[in-house]
């Protein structure tokens, strides 16, 4: 048999002190269709029909937000995607008297049908008003469909229903009320069956009390799962709710008949006699498990005609169930008879309780208690693993545990007979967990899956596994063990744990897939930089096996909350990171999800970095901007006074010709022709001179004196000059005479053979002054900027790597806001021109 189990609620259902009485209708997938649900065309489910929003206005939304149990919140999947959309509505006009009605919106692979509503809804024809059947029947005021997607609205019957009041009462109902309850609904179901119908889904939770307090009141709704025509076999897939089907609805393959009906009702009238669930497992797989082998508790219905009701009612075979006659005449103080059987052998069962022991057996005692029966030890050892397993460390023990056993051998179960001399072996030496675990299990078969006082069905499973994650001591311990010795598969075999095997195989599979993606992660070489905090997010430590453990118990429930966590944890990164991007696109996996997860401090401390590059790079363009704003005031201010020593400089190195010249026109000592040629020649030459040097001065902007400027140079190469001619000595002397003798004969010279070769030179030689000092000036420029702080390689927006290497230009370009190349580097141009340095 095979059942969607969704996450459970961890208090047991069926205690007095609280807990969920009612776990809702479950929609099993249809193998036939791949068990995958039609997109639900209904959109956001908080809002109504489109087609109603102008009749009525919403009331409020069922069920309340008190009365949602544990089970509807915590549950998963396609029973929750199926369930319908239900809101208690109002007329628009205020000035209408009509009353409150409930609209429901049906998924479309949910759909009630149709030929249901037609038999319940009298008379059928449209524009005459609809009654019921019968005053405990609901019906159907009206019905159509939105968006493809069918809806009813349907009369409110009251804002109570029996599984509300039965957690308000607090305990058994009395047999009066309990015998009002049953009048009611055997008039109902009796009339529901008389027109074809099966309802299939008989519940507290759908049982509304039409008076407070009156449970002889109650109206039985939501026709959502019921059938026409029976026996007949239910298509669709599995729906009903456990703990309420009866033993034949509990396949597969359901066939629909009339006793299922009243199946249900017996478990009602139980539950309300008893004020709890007469079945008290808490696991869903454990509840229907109970229900096939007949486990049924009514020891605690004390009146004696209740008792032979529910017995009739809770027959396990169908064709001995009572029906609406046995209940009328039970109704009427008879005493219809009643099939008694005990609880048949179900294909894959472990096997049968041990028999009862033989006179002779002994006694064995532990804990201060005389035990009689392999399966009341067993279920001490299981409430009290710690007890067994010090008691199980010594080898006498062990000895007489294993002679007490061997009395109660099975002689007609060859499999049970063969585990045992199987364990008898083990518990020869000290036991293992999992010879622990075999021996709980062979002594008490009916034992729900546990291990060292802790319960691990299906239902607590991931409760378990959520603690063992927060770092709780004992379930890490458990957890080891569960990992290390494979003990899943081993509960797997007790009652109601069919589905661990499962679970474990899911697991480890989820721990080979953890181990191929973190070895992905080498790809990588963002992740190079920080291989500690690399280790700590992937190592395998309990944490991990704990998440993987949620996982693997329902990969669909625990995904979906890591996906959007992941994706807020994106959205609120400081600066993308463009490797966890890309490991966060892969959400369909839930292994390489959970490894984004845990890399994510990393992914954090990266995109800190990244911002922090980020925000020194802006910085630095602004400092850049506003030391070009101070650079340019500057120039502006200080031009006239540049070009001013610019000037001074050229008019120093044009006055030696000027003078030669005026000297030799003054005195006659060269030809006219040749001191106007050098007159004529001085005109451009200065030309050049000033436009050279002002040229310099206004591209080195206010560092240009006296550093870099003609009248600086000359000046610093003129004091070592003026140092020697001051030094006294005849060999100072002579070396200054053969100097100037060398200058005055190479101006003269070059004046009297070729007069244009003074002021040529002078040019060529400022030009190539002004090219040096030009590259002196850039040089200081770019070791400015090097012993800049801030100046520091900033991180790639584009590859998220600090200290990435790329172009200069293209960096600079792709960090300044404008795009251009501000502080692209020293040789820029559009920066230099605006002076200085930063």
């Amino acid at each position: 048999m095979a059942f969607p189990v969704g996450p459970v609620d961890p208090v047991d259902p069926c205690d007095d002190d609280g807990g969920d009485f009612v776990p809702p209708t479950y929609f099993e997938p249809d193998p036939s269709v791949g068990g995958m649900a039609a997109p639900d065309p209904r959109g956001a489910r908080i809002e109504l029909p489109p087609s109603l929003t102008g009749r009525f206005r919403i009331c409020e939304r069922l069920p309340r937000q008190e009365e949602r149990t544990v089970h509807r919140v915590a549950e998963e999947g396609r029973s929750a995607e199926l369930r319908a959309a239900v809101f208690r509505v109002r007329g628009r006009d205020p000035g209408a008297t009509e009353p409150e009605r409930i609209v429901k919106w049906f998924h479309p692979d949910a759909a009630p049908d149709p030929e249901v509503t037609r038999r319940l809804s009298l008379p059928p024809h449209d524009g005459l008003p609809r009654r019921s059947l019968h005053p405990g029947l609901s019906y159907v005021l009206e019905e159509g469909t939105d968006r493809g997607a069918p809806f009813h609205v349907l009369p409110s019957h009251g804002n109570t229903d029996l599984a509300t009041h039965l957690r308000g009462h607090g305990g058994p109902l009395p047999s009066d009320a309990v015998r009002a309850l049953v009048v009611r609904l055997h008039g109902a179901l009796t009339t529901l069956h008389e027109a074809g119908v099966v309802h299939r889904d008989v519940k507290p939770s759908n049982l509304v009390l039409t008076e407070y307090g009156r449970p002889g009141s109650v109206v039985l709704i939501d026709f959502g799962i019921s059938l026409t025509g029976f026996p007949r076999e239910a298509g669709g897939g599995w729906a009903g709710t456990p703990g309420y089907v009866s033993p034949q609805a509990q396949l597969q393959v359901q066939t629909v008949r009339p006793a299922d009906d009243w199946w249900s009702l017996g478990i009602v009238v139980a539950e309300a006699a008893l004020g709890r669930h007469p079945v008290r497992h808490r696991a869903v797989a454990s509840v229907m498990d109970a229900v096939q082998d007949g486990d049924i508790d009514l020891t605690g219905v004390g009146d004696r005609r209740l008792r032979l009701l529910c017995e009739g009612l809770l027959t396990r075979r169908h064709e001995d169930r009572w029906g609406t006659k046995e209940v009328g005449e039970w109704l009427a103080d008879l005493s219809p008879r009643v099939v008694r059987e005990g609880p048949g052998r179900r294909s894959g069962t472990t096997g049968e309780e041990p028999a009862a022991p033989p006179p002779d057996a002994p006694r064995f005692e532990h804990a201060g208690r005389a035990f009689t029966h392999p399966s009341e030890l067993g279920a001490e050892f299981a409430a009290d693993w710690a007890a067994m397993v010090r008691r199980l460390a010594k080898g006498k023990e062990r000895e007489r545990l294993c002679e007490w056993i061997g009395h109660f051998r099975p002689t007609a179960d060859d499999d049970r007979a063969e585990a045992l001399d199987v364990l008898l072996e083990a518990l020869k030496r000290k036991p293992k967990p999992e010879t622990l675990v075999d021996l709980v299990h062979w002594l008490a078969p009916r034992q729900e899956p546990r291990y060292r006082d802790l319960p691990l069905g299906m239902g607590d499973l991931l409760l378990f596994a959520r603690r063992a994650a927060a770092g709780d001591r004992e379930c890490v311990s458990v957890l080891k063990d569960l990992r290390d010795d494979r003990l899943l598969t081993r509960l797997a075999t007790w009652r109601g744990g069919a589905e661990l095997a499962h679970v474990d195989d899911r697991w480890n599979r989820y721990g080979e897939r953890w181990r191929v993606a973190v070895a992905r992660l080498s790809e990588i070489p963002e992740l190079s930089e920080d291989r500690g905090g690399l280790r700590a997010a992937t190592a395998e430590d309990p944490p991990l096996f704990a998440q993987l453990l949620q996982l693997a118990v329902d990969p669909a429930a625990v995904t979906r909350p890591l996906r959007i966590e992941l994706r807020d944890a994106v959205r609120a990164l400081p600066a993308q990171v463009p490797w966890f991007l890309r490991l966060a696109e892969d959400t369909d996996d839930p292994v390489p999800l959970l490894l984004t997860l845990r890399l994510l401090p990393l992914a954090q401390e990266q995109a800190r970095r990244i911002r922090l590059d980020l925000e020194n790079a802006r910085q630095l363009v602004a400092m850049d901007t506003h030391s070009l704003h101070n650079r340019l005031v500057r120039r502006q201010m200080e031009l006239p006074v540049m070009l001013g020593r610019a000037a001074g400089g050229a008019l120093l190195l044009f006055f030696p010709h000027a003078f030669v010249v005026g000297v030799a026109d003054v005195y006659s000592r060269a030809p006219q022709t040749t001191v106007l040629v050098a007159w004529l020649l001085s005109v451009p030459s200065l030309a050049a001179l000033l436009a050279i040097e002002c040229w310099t001065a206004w591209y080195i902007g206010h560092l240009y004196h006296p550093r870099y400027s003609v009248m600086g140079q000359l000046t610093r190469r003129a004091l070592p000059v003026t140092s020697r001619i001051t030094v006294r000595g005849w060999r100072q002397w002579l070396r200054a005479l053969l100097a100037a003798t060398v200058a005055v004969g190479v101006v003269v010279g070059t004046f009297v053979l070729a007069v244009w070769i003074w002021p040529l030179a002078t040019v060529l030689g400022l030009l190539v002054s002004a090219v040096l000092r030009t590259r002196a000036w850039h040089r200081y420029r770019a070791q400015a900027r090097r012993n800049n702080p801030l100046a520091a390689p900033p991180a790639d927006p584009l590859t998220g790597v600090p200290g990435a290497r790329r172009p200069a230009r293209a960096n600079a370009a792709a960090l300044s806001p404008s795009g251009s190349r501000a502080g692209s580097g020293p040789d820029s141009r559009s920066d230099s021109r605006s002076g200085g340095v930063a």
